[in-house]
């Protein structure tokens, strides 16, 4: 026995059982980290499919009010011949037409499920959240499902991540229901945070440019009126499509040169205005899709104190959207020299 005891009290025998126990003890701290700070993780991998925080088939979800940063936007689901859009405003003055982020929001809240549910959630942890208190971030989504309202308070984002913590008010006086639970919404729900700017749509055609088979171009009120119809000849090969006028086969290069700088139009704004007597016509485009059929885009411009302002519509922007004013000019006044 005496001779197991100096066995075991030799240092090499000493040293390897304090580093045993020193591991298991590391072992045992990561534990109890890792329990206190998951919750807070954005973790998908346990919840893949998420759980259903509200209930909404696709369509159910008639608008969304998203308050935060001194701002109120404001996006209603609406349907027309074209099919489903979205007509947003922010604050008081600025209309838009929601685009592909608006559609992948929607997506997100048809139904809305949460990312992960925190239980137990209360007091100094939700400061921590900053869903209350002096750092909380004071935003608010609500939803109007069917008619009926829900809304959400938002707190900051998990750590390394973009989705948001929320937590479900209750009433109209913007109280936490006091028997909610702390919720991660999805990243989808962060965009709205971006404004007008990131959310509206930018292109002024639903069909892309591979998929246009022809366009007419007409430039009225310039002596130019005439109608003139391009084609777009494709092959087996992308190098082999190229742009010609109707009736022939070979290959133009003002027509190609014309139509680069068409597609790079896009939307900078919309207005909620209608056209007036003052906006004069500059060019009215026609655009026949494999796919979609045709779709007509009218570009005006209108006098204002500094240059002309350069406006068009088609049934996609449904509003009437502002241009770039340059090389919305230089598209139009190429177009006289096509058409002669």
């Amino acid at each position: 026995m005496s001779r197991n005891l100096a066995r075991s009290l030799r240092p090499g025998s000493v040293w390897r059982s304090t580093w045993f126990h020193f591991a298991l003890l590391i072992l045992a701290l990561s534990g109890a980290w890792l329990s206190y700070r998951l919750p807070m993780n954005d973790d998908r991998s346990s919840e893949p499919e998420g759980v259903v925080v509200v209930q909404a088939d696709e369509g159910d979800i008639e608008r969304l009010v998203y308050e935060g940063s001194g701002e109120t936007l404001r996006i209603e689901a609406r349907v027309d011949a074209v099919g489903r859009w979205f007509a947003g405003r922010e604050g008081q003055d600025t209309v838009f037409v929601g685009g592909s982020r608006v559609e992948q929001v929607w997506r997100a809240l048809e139904p809305l499920r949460a990312v992960r549910i925190l239980d137990g959630v209360r007091g100094e942890k939700l400061e921590e959240l900053e869903l209350i208190g002096e750092g909380a971030t004071g935003e608010s989504l609500s939803l109007t499902v069917r008619g009926r309202e829900v809304r959400y308070r938002l707190g900051g984002r998990p750590f390394g991540g973009s989705d948001r913590y929320a937590m479900r008010e209750g009433g109209t006086g913007g109280v936490p229901d006091p028997g909610a639970r702390v919720v991660v919404l999805p990243s989808e729900v962060a965009d709205l945070g971006g404004g007008a700017a990131l959310l509206m749509e930018r292109r002024l055609l639903a069909a892309s440019r591979p998929d246009v088979a022809a366009m007419s171009l007409r430039r009225p009120g310039t002596g130019a009126s005439e109608l003139l119809r391009i084609l777009q000849r494709t092959g087996s090969n992308p190098s082999d499509t190229y742009w010609t006028v109707d009736g022939s086969d070979d290959a133009d290069a003002d027509v190609a040169t014309w139509v680069d700088k068409f597609f790079r139009l896009s939307v900078s704004a919309y207005r909620g205005d209608e056209p007036g007597p003052d906006w004069r016509p500059e060019a009215t485009i026609t655009v026949e899709s494999r796919e979609g059929g045709e779709s007509t885009l009218e570009i005006w411009s209108l006098r204002a104190e500094e240059g002309r302002v350069w406006l068009a519509r088609s049934p996609f922007t449904r509003l009437v959207a502002e241009l770039s004013a340059s090389l919305a000019e230089e598209v139009c006044a190429d177009l006289d020299g096509l058409l002669r």
